[in-house]
């Protein structure tokens, strides 16, 4: 959920279709690949794929370079890639698709599938996806994301989840193991803050992005985001002792993940929650901070959440062939290898080995098959129901109200919002 140049990492940031769905896209008529006019537009295409992306550098470099690489080893096809910010990308998407001219291609937030789907920006893809055959080599959740009615909309591209990262070396000065439930999580965070000045750092500011750990531990209290009031009151009543303890600084309801990667990073907290993504980043900004990473801890399941991205084709392509030959290519394990690693992401499917070999990101990737992601009319309207379990958290760590009354009026919120959506 935090920023890195323009590009959000979370569930809340990156769920932006908010905006699409409450938009009326059922007089978009037809589509045109390419970038292309619908007059223009031929059913062979024009030979040149269009490739819409969100990835600011320095993380578009690597999708960059892939990109060129297929380009310059397949004559018959051209490659127009064009970048757009995050903030813009689903509404420029949406203008597109009302004058008919969507991309060949476009990668979109996961969790964006289902109201693209239902709008009819994207095509279906279950007929090639049939004879592709390659369903069954990606994790559960992540195929989960392009399914809307039984349909296929979309091929994972990348994958992301979240882990406990602990300072070693302050650690063993505090005498504390790596916590693997979430009871030795605010044991520990206690007393690692007699230590530094936090024990553990996590993002809870305004809005979605500050609900991943509020979500992270509702899960693991059995609960979900659908019925926070079952496991929400536990998660809210959690984060409340880390902060009573001192081992969760009150001032974390001001925190991106950006800003804890930052707590940890300069030693100021002993533990953060943060996703994959932060792994090279920390060495490179760190590389004398002696640190590891353990799986999210447990209460009655130990889950992570999943943040990930699908590349899907737009509807009414006029090079739909050659976009989908494209996505094939991207997906096959030996160039994914080549390029998860350069791009800080993890894959989607399971049969990638050389992308996670290095121990730090082969816990990410273990984590995949527990983790947990939106699916339907939930990842259609997350952005707004994170938003109301944060402001659940900023009501408990407040004072203002009980973790009991904070996640019963949550959830009253959660169900307002899904029920409008019916």
């Amino acid at each position: 959920m935090s920023q890195t140049n323009t590009r959000p990492r979370s569930i809340g940031a990156r769920t932006a279709l908010g905006g699409l769905v409450a938009l009326s896209l059922t007089a978009c008529g037809s589509f045109g690949g390419g970038g292309e006019n619908t007059e223009e537009a031929t059913p062979e295409g024009d030979g040149t794929i269009s490739f819409w992306h969100y990835y600011a550098d320095p993380h578009g470099i690597p999708l960059t370079n892939v990109l060129e690489a297929y380009d310059e080893d397949h004559d018959e096809v051209e490659i127009d890639v064009r970048h757009i910010p995050f903030p813009d990308f689903n509404r420029t998407l949406q203008q597109a698709a009302a004058t008919g001219e969507v991309p060949d291609i476009a990668l979109i937030n996961a969790f964006d599938t289902h109201a693209m789907a239902e709008a009819g920006i994207i095509e279906d893809l279950s007929d090639r996806v049939e004879k592709w055959g390659e369903e069954d080599a990606y994790y559960e959740t992540s195929w989960a994301t392009t399914q809307v009615d039984g349909s296929t909309y979309g091929i994972p591209h990348v994958a992301d989840d979240y882990a406990v990262y602990y300072n070693q070396d302050l650690l063993d000065e505090a005498g504390v193991e790596p916590p693997e439930t979430w009871a030795e999580m605010e044991q520990a965070a206690a007393e690692l803050s007699e230590h530094t000045s936090h024990g553990i750092a996590i993002c809870g500011r305004e809005g979605a992005e500050g609900a991943t750990g509020i979500l992270l531990r509702t899960l693991a209290a059995g609960g979900s985001l659908e019925q926070f009031s079952d496991g929400g009151p536990e998660a809210l009543g959690s984060f409340q002792t880390m902060v009573d303890n001192g081992g969760l600084s009150q001032g974390f309801l001001t925190w991106s993940e950006e800003d804890a990667k930052n707590q940890f990073a300069t030693g100021q907290a002993a533990m953060m929650i943060n996703s994959a993504t932060y792994v090279n980043i920390l060495r490179e900004e760190a590389p004398d901070l002696n640190w590891d990473v353990v799986p999210m801890p447990t209460d009655e399941v130990s889950r992570t959440f999943l943040s990930a991205e699908n590349l899907a084709i737009g509807a009414g392509s006029g090079d739909a062939d050659a976009a989908w030959d494209l996505i094939a290519h991207l997906q096959q394990p030996e160039v994914l290898e080549e390029y998860l690693p350069k791009r800080n992401k993890l894959p989607a499917r399971d049969d990638v080995p050389g992308a996670v070999e290095d121990p730090v990101r082969q816990t990410f990737a273990e984590e995949l098959e527990n983790a947990w992601a939106p699916q339907g009319e939930l990842a259609t309207h997350s952005n707004e129901v994170l938003a109301a379990v944060q402001e659940a958290m900023q009501a408990t760590i407040s004072g203002s109200k009980s973790p009991e009354d904070a996640a019963a009026d949550a959830q009253a919120r959660i169900d307002e919002i899904l029920s409008a959506s019916s």
